[in-house]
């Protein structure tokens, strides 16, 4: 089965927490607790051996490895394993609904899911505050992504036309692939792939499924398969004369409108118009005609391709990755005079063991030098209201 849709569930590794230790036992000074290790972080890499996203279908969620907490004496935690997973070019990544990357290039990387940080250990964690800290940092948690993966085949030439044109027997009388072939329409519900060789070199051809009214709203197969024109470089329209629902001209007029209704720069490909069955004596002045039964007029069709350097085609799609940073969000909860504050800064505020008078300073102080500090302020918390950071509470002053 081909998939060329599919949702992923991404786990990044855990940092490992730092560790308090001081090289005078007694007096408890000269700190040399070590950090925790980097959590592994999530990166797709493009392959080019691979058609689909059969290889993440089966397993659907994939986590990094978490990174080691620290030893005493300066004994750093290892780094978590980075896990890294293969895709096909032409993938499109989305997260939230939103498109973060496009990768068509063989060999493109994308970091996607970044470990989590190693928490300091008390000797980074020195300061003219603390000579001395008798606390260290926990590693930051998991990071937890859903994602939606999309492909648009790569191809150097698309067949597109309604239901039961003759597009697979097409493909397959120029490349001797096997697609399946019947006489009714909606043979084809995947793309199906081939490659012939021309006067410039290998050409890469696809089948897509037929289209009807409406596809470009999602009818029929629509959206699925318009988005495998983002990656072509050239469109054979075949056309079917024997249509009882729309002559030649009509079955253009509706095939031009829905790709280009589908996404405006699709209307930069250039094409070929090609009609099919002439061996119904059903020929179209004006046109390429052939028979994929008969075979009638292929050869004109095929010179005609040979003639287009494929290689100087351009695609309509380009690659794109944005820089993904998770912001430092945080929420605020009042219950009365109770200041409920959580959220990803909470946790990094919060991230401290060790001494607990010790673990509630820092906490303070690093609570008044953030922007949480100066929002309360604008919601109006009251001198002697409760702040709660992540279970840690205080009262404001």
């Amino acid at each position: 089965m081909f998939v060329d849709n599919i949702e992923i569930n991404l786990l990044s590794g855990a940092g490992g927490s730092g560790s308090v230790s001081f090289n005078s036992k007694s007096s408890q000074t000269s700190p040399n607790g070590a950090n925790g290790g980097n959590g592994g972080s999530i990166t797709f890499k493009t392959d080019s051996k691979l058609f689909d996203f059969s290889n993440l279908k089966s397993k659907g969620s994939f986590k990094a490895n978490n990174g080691e907490d620290a030893q005493k004496n300066l004994q750093n935690g290892k780094n978590g394993d980075d896990l890294e997973l293969k895709i096909p070019l032409g993938t499109s990544i989305f997260y939230d609904g939103e498109l973060i990357a496009e990768l068509i290039e063989e060999n493109a990387e994308y970091l996607i899911c970044k470990g989590g940080q190693g928490g300091r250990g008390n000797k980074d964690m020195l300061s003219k505050r603390n000579p001395n800290p008798e606390i260290c940092e926990s590693g930051e948690k998991r990071k937890k992504m859903s994602i939606n993966l999309q492909l648009s085949l790569i191809t150097d030439l698309a067949l597109v036309g309604l239901p039961n044109a003759g597009k697979s027997s097409l493909i397959q009388t120029i490349t001797n692939s096997n697609s399946k072939i019947d006489s009714y329409p909606f043979t084809t519900i995947s793309p199906s792939l081939g490659a012939y060789k021309n006067d410039y070199g290998l050409v890469t051809i696809c089948d897509l499924p037929g289209l009807i009214s409406g596809a470009a709203e999602g009818t029929g197969l629509g959206k699925s398969v318009l988005r495998h024109l983002k990656n072509t470089k050239f469109i054979v329209y075949l056309l079917d004369p024997n249509n009882s629902e729309y002559d030649v001209n009509q079955q253009i007029d509706l095939l031009e409108t829905e790709i280009k209704k589908f996404d405006s720069r699709f209307e930069d490909i250039q094409y070929l118009r090609v009609v099919n069955k002439s061996d119904l004596n059903k020929k179209a002045s004006n046109f390429i005609n052939i028979s994929t039964l008969t075979n009638e007029g292929i050869d004109e069709l095929i010179d005609e391709l040979n003639k287009i350097n494929f290689e100087k085609l351009k695609r309509v799609n380009k690659s794109f990755e944005k820089i993904f940073i998770e912001p430092d969000k945080f929420v605020i909860d009042q219950f009365e005079n109770n200041w409920v504050v959580t959220g990803r800064k909470v946790d990094k505020i919060t991230n401290l063991k060790g001494n607990s008078h010790e673990v509630l300073n820092e906490i303070s102080y690093r609570f008044e030098k953030s922007s949480i500090s100066n929002e309360l302020k604008n919601l109006g918390i009251q001198k002697g209201d409760i702040v709660d950071l992540n279970g840690h509470e205080f009262s404001y002053e």
